[in-house]
């Protein structure tokens, strides 16, 4: 039984290294991209690119390990239903939970490893990557602007040209105070620049022939302006950058949450606490439905494995995204909601495999 059991783990940690390389590297496409225009057009340094793409992987991994692990488990079942190895192995007096054993082990395990990955990596490395960003717009401040694209330069300003001519913008909507209780001010301009102011040390954006329009109680107010300028960010407020929810680790979490009296901000909190726990355990909810889906559909070509596992992760996914969006406004309490996608597809799970077996 052993030497089953080992045969059945040997197939299956091949496909699943493969995918993760492939799916890791579809989703880095577009910050590769992104980083070579970083380089070659805007003069960002090489080492800094670099350290900021080493910073995304943490957030990437953390979807496609669990991925890597669904198309393995489709691919390599997919091939024994297929084959009519199951029947034999059912022929031969085996039952058929003694062969599915070991994904279900492996997605336990790795469900474990991706509960410390994602609380103990991936909150640090999203603290980082923001601080790392705020320094890289203090060297070179028009990296991050790209024409035709709404982009945050501060952490209340949305900003957008629609074009870029060398250092200078042309076109340009800005809204100032999004993140605030304020009103929010949209700024119309005709052009602008990002300078460093030499006596403040701050990044400063001037806007040229424009508008600034602000809702006031009566209705909308507008003003004229030849030169318009506010402060964007500098060495100090990278220094006192607070971390975000997402940003905490989870005894993080629980000092802040001991800490809040807020109703709100409590459960905002707690529905991140019990999302983090929850999605790490998507990977052991992808083997245990993996199994069943691939015996069923019998099929372990490539293309169909990956297709069928970006269906159901995407439904995974949607659902946790609903789940937490319910869970932060006070629909349900985030202990119960949080956890339902992972009820409903081992639900599914169970009664596929029992499907499964019974053939």
């Amino acid at each position: 039984m052993k030497i089953l059991q080992r045969y059945v783990l040997k197939e299956l940690l091949l496909p699943c290294v493969l995918c993760f390389t492939v799916l890791s590297f579809i989703f880095m496409a577009g910050y590769l991209v992104k980083a070579a225009d970083m380089i070659i057009g805007r003069g960002v340094s090489l080492g800094q690119t670099l350290y900021v793409l080493l910073l995304v992987m943490p957030s990437i991994v953390s979807y496609t390990a669990p991925m890597s692990l669904l198309t393995g488990v489709l691919i390599v079942f997919g091939n024994f239903s297929q084959h009519n190895e199951f029947r034999a192995m059912k022929a031969s007096g085996v039952h058929p939970l003694r062969f599915m054993m070991p994904p279900l082990i492996l997605g336990f395990a790795l469900s474990v490893l991706m509960f410390v990955f994602n609380d103990q990596v991936g909150p640090p490395a999203r603290f980082e990557l923001r601080r790392a960003t705020k320094k890289m717009i203090m060297q070179h401040p028009m990296a991050l602007i790209e024409p035709g694209r709404f982009v945050k330069i501060s952490s209340n300003i949305l900003f957008l040209a629609k074009r870029v001519e060398g250092n200078e913008m042309k076109d340009i909507v800005a809204h100032e105070g999004v993140d605030s209780e304020n009103p929010v001010r949209t700024i119309v301009a005709e052009s602008g620049k990002i300078v460093m102011d030499p006596n403040t040390g701050q990044l400063e954006v001037q806007l040229f022939n424009g508008s600034v329009s602000e809702s006031q109680d009566e209705g909308v107010q507008s003003v004229q302006f030849k030169t318009y300028k506010f402060p964007t960010l500098d060495e100090d407020d990278i220094r006192k950058m607070g971390k975000k929810k997402k940003d905490m680790t989870l005894a993080e979490i629980l000092v802040d949450v001991s800490e809040k009296t807020d109703k709100k901000t409590r459960r905002e909190l707690w529905a991140v606490f019990h999302q983090r726990i929850a999605f790490a355990f998507g990977s052991l909810v992808f083997a245990f439905i993996g199994i069943p889906i691939a015996s069923i559909v019998k099929r372990g070509e490539v293309v169909i494995s990956f297709g069928i596992s970006m269906a159901a992760t995407s439904v995974y996914y949607i659902l946790f995204a609903l789940a937490q969006s319910i869970a932060s406004r006070g629909g349900l309490p985030p202990v119960i909601v949080l956890w339902l996608p992972n009820i409903i597809l081992i639900g599914i799970g169970t009664y596929l495999l029992r499907r499964a077996i019974l053939s």
